[in-house]
């Protein structure tokens, strides 16, 4: 009789975990080098996923999903740069690559199908992403040093394409 609830202890384990992980389909990867690096990764939902990648050194990022289906990705490589990304609802996509000295990205979007991507090289730049409703899409590039870009965009099938170089 032992052996028998025993048995049947392990199946219902099993087939309880088999289930959790079945719920459980968020995903976070995450690739350091370099030294000093801090990275935050927050997912509540399910189907969402997360790649940050950093090298150089001292790097921060951190990501906050909330929602269904959300994308973000983070490159970083240079050296004392930061990204934080915010994304609620379903369907969004956020990709932020930034290479360089002092690059700071933001990205916030609320809602569900909008997409953003970020991409600086160089020195100091800052940019912001804000998109709330549905739909919509913005790229920014900035290049050079010290640019500085904040896009917001409310409603729905907004597009905004901002590219920057120079000095400042």
């Amino acid at each position: 009789m032992t052996r028998i609830l025993s048995a049947a202890l392990a199946v219902a384990l099993m087939a309880g975990a088999g289930v959790a992980e079945a719920q459980g389909r968020n995903r976070v990867q995450i690739e350091q080098g370099g030294r000093g690096h801090g990275a935050a990764i927050a997912q509540n939902g399910d189907r969402n996923g997360s790649v940050t990648v950093q090298g150089g050194r001292g790097h921060y990022a951190s990501g906050v999903q909330t929602g269904y289906n959300n994308f973000l990705r983070m490159d970083q490589y240079g050296t004392r740069n930061r990204s934080m990304t915010e994304q609620r609802g379903e369907a969004n996509l956020a990709v932020t690559a930034q290479d360089g000295l002092r690059l700071n990205a933001e990205t916030r979007q609320r809602g569900y199908n909008n997409v953003s991507g970020i991409a600086q090289m160089g020195s100091g730049h800052h940019a912001v992403t804000d998109q709330a409703g549905a739909n919509n899409a913005s790229a920014i590039i900035q290049t050079g040093r010290g640019q500085d870009v904040e896009v917001r965009q409310r409603g729905e099938g907004n597009i905004s394409v901002v590219v920057q170089s120079g000095y400042n």
